[in-house]
């Protein structure tokens, strides 16, 4: 008798243990990766494969409907049109991204600059082209195009004072796109999520009860050299000078052109923001990278909800007080 309750105790403490290893199992992530707006964007989400997997195509339907739009090389997209044919930009949805541009332009004293398209086409940097050192001559005419008061925006329509002028959304686009699709998965239901999409990563919720963790890339060589844990809708944006540059006498030109100058800005590696809105931590990027290190420390401080990490040329890693919250 003995033995019969020993074997049906065991029995049920079996049962039990198999239901906790259920009732306790994680959900799966789900992982996706496609190739949208010239780099790769990683979608993971935490739940079952066949709900998670339907809310996942719909969130890269948006990002590549985002694409297509602002992508300025598409010659069908209304910013292409606005490039290369003068046409005014009237939809909405671009002329409130050019209005954030405009704010973020302003607000770091024409740091951030969608108007440098031509700037970059002369310096080579465009994935089409050959990097290269342009003239004195031909650096002073197309700095004649450069700004946004060559924007002229008037009754929810966006017209330019000359033909020459280009826009190009590099610096903002991302950060939109992935505000968007974040809202795609939010909307059906998703509350654990990370998006990496290039240089940026947005991180929904957390993962498993625990934050997401990402790093900064080390500018010069592979690897990470800041790590980070985020959740609860944070995002991070990187800007470096490692992605498209030009080595020649001794001197690194990058892509990453000051407006006011039409010349790489010098002195930082990479700069990172860690905000909410993953729109200004795009942008914002940008701008700090080419504010330098003392302007952007000082002007970060105007901003609560917002962190800054730079690396400068000399690999000196620079944190404003609020990353420390960050890191474990």
């Amino acid at each position: 008798m003995k033995q019969l309750i020993v074997v049906i105790l065991l029995m049920l403490s079996g049962l039990i243990f198999g239901w906790l290893s259920v009732s306790y199992q994680q959900p799966e992530i789900v992982k996706r990766t496609r190739f949208l707006m010239n780099t790769h964007c990683t979608i993971q989400a935490q739940g079952e494969p066949e709900k998670i997997e339907p809310i996942i195509d719909r969130a890269f339907a948006r990002m590549e409907e985002i694409d297509r739009k602002f992508n300025a090389f598409n010659p069908t997209s209304p910013v292409y049109r606005f490039n290369h044919h003068n046409e005014p930009i009237t939809d909405p949805e671009i002329v409130d991204l050019i209005k954030t541009a405009q704010e973020v332009n302003r607000g770091s004293d024409g740091a951030f600059d969608i108007t440098v398209k031509p700037l970059v086409r002369l310096w080579g940097f465009y994935n089409d082209d050959t990097p290269r050192i342009p003239s004195p001559e031909k650096l002073k005419q197309t700095m004649n195009i450069i700004g946004h008061d060559h924007l002229i925006i008037k009754d929810r329509r966006v017209a330019k004072d000359q033909p020459g002028v280009r826009i190009d959304f590099g610096g903002i686009a991302k950060g939109y796109a992935l505000k968007e699709t974040m809202a795609v998965l939010e909307n059906q239901g998703v509350s654990s999520a990370l998006i990496k999409l290039g240089g940026q990563v947005h991180a929904l919720g957390k993962i498993n009860g625990q934050p997401w963790k990402v790093g900064v890339k080390q500018p010069r060589g592979s690897g990470v050299l800041v790590g980070l844990f985020i959740d609860q809708d944070i995002s991070v944006a990187t800007s470096g000078d490692y992605e498209k540059f030009l080595a020649q006498d001794g001197r690194r030109y990058h892509h990453i052109l000051n407006p006011k100058t039409g010349y790489p800005t010098e002195g930082v590696m990479s700069t990172s923001v860690i905000t909410p809105d993953p729109v200004m931590a795009d942008a914002w990027s940008t701008a700090f990278f080419v504010l330098g290190v003392e302007k952007s420390l000082k002007l970060v401080q105007e901003k609560p909800e917002m962190e800054l990490i730079i690396i400068t040329d000399q690999k000196k890693i620079i944190f404003s007080p609020g990353v420390t919250k960050y890191i474990k």
